[in-house]
C-alpha cells in the first residue's frame, strides 16, 4: 500500500493538478424519512492513474467493515463496487427511517452505538442535522496510519469531499449555506478540502431547515 500511495503522490505533483479527486457522499430523504446513502468517488481526467495502481494495493479490510452495513437491521439494497483499478469506488444502500441510517453508519466502522455517541444524521418535519463528524474521521485515519503512508501531505490539496443531501421538501435555509446547485430548492451541498478536516479540524456540522 506504501508503494501505491508513494507512485500516486509523485505522479500527482508532476501533473499540473487541474485535475481534482472528489470523495462524494449523497443522502436522499424521502418523506417517511427513508432514503438511500450514495458514497462515491469523482475525477476528472485520472483514469490512467488508477489503472497504474500497483495490484498489492490491498482494500479488503476497509470492503469487508463496509460490507457489516448491509445485514444492519432496515438496510436493504446494499451495492457494493470498489476496484481503484479501474478508478471505481462506490458503496450505496437504502435505509428505512433515521435509526437504520444511525445503525448503518456505526456499524460500518464496527462501532455498537451507545447512548453517548452522536447520531450520524437527526431528520424532523421542520429540519436536518448534521453533527460534526470530522472526530470521527480524524480517528479513523490516524488509527488506519493512512497519512503515513502518504509522501506528501500537501496531495490532499487537491482532493475535496462533498456533501450532498436531498431532501423531499423545499429548502427554506441553512447554516452553513449550500453551495450552489441546480436543483437549490431540495438540494444541499458543502464541500470541504480533505487537508482542511484533517489538519485544521474543520467542522462538518450542518443544519438544513425545511418549509
Amino acid at each position: 500500500m506504501h508503494k501505491a500511495f508513494k507512485f500516486i503522490g509523485l505522479l500527482l505533483l508532476s501533473l499540473s493538478l487541474t485535475s481534482c479527486i472528489e470523495l462524494i457522499e449523497e443522502i436522499k430523504i424521502n418523506t417517511d424519512h427513508s432514503g438511500n446513502y450514495h458514497f462515491y468517488l469523482k475525477h476528472n481526467g485520472l483514469s490512467f492513474l488508477f489503472n497504474a495502481i500497483p495490484d498489492d494495493f490491498n482494500l479488503k479490510e476497509f470492503e469487508q467493515g463496509i460490507k457489516k452495513v448491509e445485514y444492519a437491521n432496515g438496510i436493504s439494497n446494499f451495492f457494493m463496487d470498489i476496484n481503484l483499478k479501474k478508478g471505481r469506488f462506490s458503496f450505496s444502500f437504502d435505509f428505512s427511517d433515521e435509526q437504520s441510517l444511525n445503525r448503518a453508519f456505526y456499524q460500518g466502522f464496527g462501532i455498537e452505538k451507545r447512548f453517548f455517541h452522536k447520531s450520524f444524521l437527526k431528520i424532523s418535519e421542520s429540519k436536518i442535522k448534521r453533527p460534526n463528524l470530522t472526530p470521527y474521521l480524524i480517528k479513523y485515519i490516524e488509527s488506519n496510519k493512512y497519512l503515513d503512508q502518504l509522501p506528501n501531505k500537501e496531495i490532499l490539496d487537491y482532493v475535496s469531499y462533498r456533501y450532498r443531501l436531498i431532501s423531499s421538501k423545499d429548502i427554506k435555509s441553512a447554516k452553513p449555506h449550500s453551495y450552489p446547485s441546480k436543483n437549490k430548492e431540495t438540494e444541499y451541498n458543502q464541500v470541504y478540502k480533505f487537508k482542511n478536516l484533517l489538519f485544521e479540524k474543520q467542522s462538518t456540522k450542518s443544519v438544513i431547515r425545511l418549509r
